[in-house]
């Protein structure tokens, strides 16, 4: 591929995230929550593919980079935030004031947290661990949470159930704590294996976004297990 238009393909995927973050935003706004949610998931998807897109065509760029860090600020940041507000909100959880305050925390660990990250050499770590929670993952974890309380609800949920989420994501952000990359998760022989069996619970569970969000916190989960591990065999 031309070397000029090579950078086209991943830069354009971000744009499409950014797009989806922005209507997210917009209709979470509005009260249209479950799109909304799609819509941040769907920009969590795509911020894989650009990366990954970039790397197999050898187009990474300052710019790229750049660009990368502000669509995560609006659509795995501040989209996620303000789908957790208007479901507080509409829940009637807690004032407004207190609301906005969570978001507005959860806002600010995301920026503190790729302002870190930006200021860090390319890898490094060894075992390609972030320095705490990334924000793709947080805002992943809000908006699975909200679309899978909202679509495939099975039990009630106490009201403001969402509210230690946010502070507890915010607090991952902006702590040290070693997180494995997915890259990490599923590598070597395991990564075939470990795809089956998340596609087999997936079909089995016969909801996609209720599997995701099981998965996603046992991921977070075992991210946490696995620090304190790491820290007692130190």
């Amino acid at each position: 591929m031309n070397s000029q238009y090579r950078y086209l393909i991943p830069n354009g995927i971000t744009f499409i995230s950014l797009t989806c973050g922005i209507v997210a935003i917009l209709l979470a706004a509005t009260g249209e929550l479950v799109v909304a949610g799609i819509l941040i998931l769907a920009s969590y998807i795509l911020d894989l593919f650009d990366g990954a897109s970039a790397r197999y065509l050898n187009a990474g760029s300052e710019f790229g980079l750049q660009l990368d860090s502000l669509v995560d600020m609006v659509s795995l940041g501040t989209a996620p935030a303000v789908l957790a507000f208007m479901y507080l909100y509409l829940e009637g959880a807690a004032s407004t004031a207190i609301i906005a305050a969570l978001a507005v925390f959860f806002v600010l660990a995301g920026a503190y947290r790729l302002a870190r990250f930006n200021l860090l050499p390319p890898k490094a770590s060894g075992r390609g661990d972030s320095a705490g929670l990334t924000i793709s993952s947080a805002g992943a974890t809000l908006a699975l949470a909200v679309v899978s309380d909202m679509t495939v609800l099975t039990f009630p949920l106490p009201t403001g159930w969402l509210m230690p989420i946010i502070i507890i994501c915010a607090v991952l952000m902006v702590s040290r704590i070693p997180f494995p990359s997915f890259r990490g998760v599923f590598k070597g022989r395991v990564r075939i294996g470990t795809l089956l069996v998340l596609f087999a619970v997936t079909i089995a569970w016969a909801t996609f976004g209720k599997a995701w969000h099981f998965w996603n916190t046992i991921y977070l989960g075992w991210g946490l297990a696995r620090a304190g591990y790491l820290q007692i065999n130190e």
